[in-house]
This record gives structure tokens, C-alpha cells and sequence, in this order.
């Protein structure tokens, strides 16, 4: 499987009269893990929506592979903070819904070591458990897109941790495209090749992250992180002041 090459170009997103995204330019490569953080309200949910095709755009192009695309893609799947399963119906139904292949469905609760929970209902799982079965669906659909709303925002620590972890191995192995909303800099930098920041509807900060993985949170890490940190905080102290 190979991940799908993603050009925006001149992208705007209004509601009403309320300028969110503007002139927004992106280029994410085939199988990258892109990072968007950014405080509340300043457009990063609302732009990983509009690659979702969940939202149109009111300006620019959004290209799959340098085809322009318009709304719901096939091979685009989306994770949020909420796993969204289906209380009524059983794990491996949750994961065959969208993907009708019960063998694909088994395979993939396989890879997030669930198939032994294939029979249980949604609402004896843990929170962690919700989540991988979550995933287990996106990955169902043999995706070349995942995005990811803060789908690890509700967790613990160490289930986030573990999260995090499966998230990395599984992205390895197969090679899709990752886009992550975060407001966590460290999860950002743990994960992402590469972490944007969103302020006021446009990129003001694009950094490659250049550690090698698993990543450890050593010095190098540290001084990602502050940096990242530094300008976010260095913007809410201008508008405060």
C-alpha cells in the first residue's frame, strides 16, 4: 500500500462572514505523517476536515495524487477523539461498517490486537480498547489517508502512550498518509515528520522533524518542542499585551 500526495493551493474556509483558513499552501508527500497543532479555534480541525472532503471549501484547490478532488474520498479514512462505534452491534461489526470484507475486518482487529474481542459489545471496552477498534476500521478500508481529529485526547497517559506507539508501527508497515490534529506539541513531535502550526487561518510555523524513530525525549526532542511551544506562547502573550 502506498500513500496518497496531497497539493493545497490558495485554500479559504469561511462560515458566514467568519474568515477561518486563508491562503493556505500545503504540500504533504506520499506516506508522510503531518502534524497540525495550534491553540483552540484557529482553524487546524477545520482544515483537516476539508482534506476529509467532510467540509467544502469557499476558495483554492485541494489535489489527491495531482488530481483535484471534491468531497469524500474512497481510500480517506478518519479517526476521532470519540471512536463513534455502534453500541447495538458487536466489534467486528463496528469494524466491516464502510468495509463489508469480514476477512479484511478480521485482519486489521488483528494488527490492533483485538480479533480476540471480535464478539464483544462496545460498551464493555475500555477507552484505548474504543479507540483501536476505531482504527481497526479505518484501516479495514485499505486506506491511503488517515486523519486523525485528537483521537488519543481522552486517554491516559500510558494508553495514549501505547496508542501513539500502534499508531507509528502501523503507519510504518503499511505506508498511508498521516495527518494528526493535536494541541499535545510532544504527541506531535513523538509521531509527525513534519509539524505545522495553524494561527490566525494560516500556516505561521512549517518544521521538519529531523529525529530518528522511536523517538526518545532527549535534549533534541526537548528543543523541538520548545520551539514549537515558544511561538505559540510568544503569540498569545502579543495578544493579551
Amino acid at each position: 500500500m502506498s500513500g496518497v500526495e496531497i497539493t493545497i493551493e490558495k485554500l479559504d474556509k469561511s462560515f458566514g462572514t467568519l474568515q477561518v483558513l486563508e491562503n493556505i499552501d500545503l504540500h504533504v508527500g506520499a506516506g508522510e505523517f503531518l502534524a497540525i497543532v495550534g491553540k483552540s479555534g484557529c482553524g487546524k480541525s477545520t482544515l483537516l476536515r476539508t482534506i476529509a472532503g467532510l467540509e467544502s471549501v469557499s476558495g483554492g484547490d485541494i489535489s489527491f495524487n495531482s488530481i483535484p478532488v471534491k468531497g469524500v474520498q474512497d481510500t480517506t479514512r478518519m479517526m476521532f477523539q470519540d471512536a463513534r462505534l455502534l453500541p447495538w452491534k458487536d466489534v467486528l461489526t463496528n469494524v466491516r461498517v464502510g468495509n463489508s470484507d469480514r476477512a479484511k475486518a478480521e485482519a486489521a482487529l488483528s494488527n490492533v490486537g483485538l480479533l480476540d474481542k471480535s464478539d464483544e459489545w462496545p460498551g464493555v471496552l475500555s477507552g484505548g480498547q474504543k479507540q483501536r477498534v476505531s482504527l481497526a476500521r479505518a484501516l479495514a478500508g485499505d486506506p491511503k489517508l488517515i486523519l486523525f481529529d485528537e483521537p488519543l485526547g481522552a486517554l491516559d497517559a500510558l494508553t495514549r502512550i501505547e496508542m501513539q506507539q500502534l499508531i507509528e508501527e502501523l503507519w510504518k508497515q503499511q505506508g498511508f498518509t498521516s495527518i494528526l490534529v493535536t494541541h499535545d506539541v510532544g504527541e506531535a513531535i513523538i509521531l509527525a515528520d513534519r509539524v505545522i502550526l495553524i494561527e490566525d487561518g494560516g500556516i505561521a510555523l512549517d518544521v521538519r522533524v529531523d529525529l530518528p524513530r522511536p523517538r526518545a525525549r532527549d535534549s533534541k526532542f526537548t528543543e523541538y518542542e520548545t520551539m514549537i511551544l515558544d511561538r505559540i506562547l510568544e503569540k498569545k502573550g502579543g495578544e493579551s499585551a
